[in-house]
């Protein structure tokens, strides 16, 4: 049985999107997706792959295989200071060990190249500079202290660490200051 969460059944259907309030899930008369499913697995290569990533690889293989789909292998390597060499090969030969072979991944190519998240700056620059200009998104200025701080203080009151949204409020004049110092 899946968990539960806030009155949505969470099943391998993810094209059924039903969800009551009231805490009891809905049934769907087609709950098959309805195109080809891509699952995407993308580990961080700061060391061994661990159990419970190679749990996480093997339901998402598994769920692209049952509905005719990709499994993807997207190699999370932006944080290069934690990056550890021979990582990311590991990860590979560990999935090939497991037999869970990837249709698209480093190395073998695909539509959505490339499959190092750190040769995907472009992309995703593009589409936050498409969210900043629909006023869909904001620019923080906040230095990693100052949020360390926030987290902190959440914590000894037990509440859940969340940004204070203090960079939301800026004028343009104040973003284009503080982007010009």
């Amino acid at each position: 049985m899946l968990p539960r969460t806030q009155g949505c059944q969470r099943t391998v259907r993810i094209l059924s999107r039903q969800c009551s309030t009231g805490g009891s899930a809905k049934r769907s008369m087609n709950m098959e997706p309805t195109e080809p499913v891509r699952v995407r697995f993308a580990p961080s290569p700061t060391g061994m792959l661990h159990l419970g990533g190679l749990r996480t690889a093997l339901f998402n293989y598994l769920l692209a295989r049952r509905y005719g789909g990709s499994f993807i292998l997207r190699i999370e390597d932006t944080d290069q200071k934690r990056l550890v060499p021979g990582a990311a090969e590991n990860i590979v030969r560990t999935l090939e060990w497991a037999g869970l072979r990837f249709d698209e991944g480093p190395g073998k190519g695909g539509s959505s190249a490339s499959y190092l998240q750190s040769q995907r700056s472009s992309l995703y620059r593009a589409h936050a500079n498409e969210l900043l200009e629909k006023g869909a998104a904001y620019r923080c200025f906040c230095d990693p202290k100052r949020l360390e701080a926030l987290r902190v203080e959440a914590t000894l009151h037990g509440w859940a660490p969340m940004y204070d949204r203090r960079c939301a409020h800026l004028s343009q004049r104040q973003i284009d200051d503080k982007l010009r110092t």
